[in-house]
């Protein structure tokens, strides 16, 4: 039996189950995030070495390898890139034994859409060349929703796959769900993704070598004190980039993609 999805007009379509999307329910989405975005930050009893896909972007010395890609973002109004300024300054302040080199505040941004990547440039760069074409046949669609803006909550700041601690969002219901999806669902058709999207802010990435249980007690005391905050902040769509990058503190924008020229055919 086929489970209907939502589409544009609060289902999704047939098709776009069809094409492999992950089409979650507002509920569904709120009951998956809250599984592990969580208010409190336990590293465990013993040594946090963090997870070995780390050294992809991180080097033996902590500072940020060479690591090539493309995705699609929202930057951040003002006042939220400088509150995701302020917590990571406060976090490395605190246990600056646990985080490698720091993210520099103008790469702080919500990620939309992740597309291609990789530690070799040779590996991805035709794909890199492909996602840029189809990313920009598909600046048309976005000029369709450039007047919207999407209210989003703060869930927690969370460990993100043992790589880094990052700022959960939500959208503020079930209609700003439904706006951040469709947006989504446009770049689906750039690039199907195995995994469904949680929105976050990356605010620091893990030292590489890890780290032991009397920073880790500190690390967890200061992020237990940070989550007892909560904020909102708008994604403004004409704030959606097409970004490349280089390396975790190295992004290019390659495109607004509101200001986009339309293609000519």
């Amino acid at each position: 039996m086929t489970k209907k999805v939502r589409s544009r007009k609060g289902r999704w379509s047939d098709k776009d189950k069809q094409n492999g999307a992950f089409m979650e329910t507002y509920q569904e989405f709120l009951d998956r995030i809250s599984s592990f975005e969580k208010k409190e930050i336990h590293y465990g009893s013993g040594y946090f070495r963090g997870s070995p896909s780390i050294s992809q972007k991180v080097a033996r010395d902590n500072t940020f390898r060479n690591f090539y890609g493309d995705t699609i973002v929202f930057a951040l109004d003002d006042t939220m890139k400088e509150k995701a300024a302020e917590y990571a300054e406060i976090l490395h302040r605190s246990a600056p034994e646990c985080f490698c080199e720091r993210l520099a505040p103008d790469t702080f941004h919500v990620t939309l859409h992740d597309l291609s990547n990789s530690p070799v440039l040779r590996d991805v760069a035709e794909e890199l060349f492909e996602n840029e074409y189809r990313v920009i046949e598909k600046a048309k669609e976005i000029k369709e929703h450039e007047k919207v803006k999407i209210k989003m909550k703060s869930k927690a700041i969370f460990n993100m796959v043992d790589t880094s601690l990052v700022m959960g969002l939500y959208p503020a219901d079930k209609d700003e769900y439904r706006r951040l999806m469709e947006l989504y669902l446009i770049f689906d058709d750039v690039k199907k993704l195995n995994y469904p999207f949680t929105p976050h802010i990356t605010l620091a990435y893990y030292n590489i070598n890890g780290f032991d249980l009397s920073v880790a007690g500190i690390l967890e005391d200061t992020v237990n004190q940070l989550n007892h905050n909560e904020m909102e902040t708008e994604l403004n769509v004409r704030n959606l980039y097409y970004q490349k990058f280089r390396s975790m503190n190295d992004y290019i924008d390659i495109i607004n993609l509101v200001a986009a020229p339309d293609r000519q055919r």
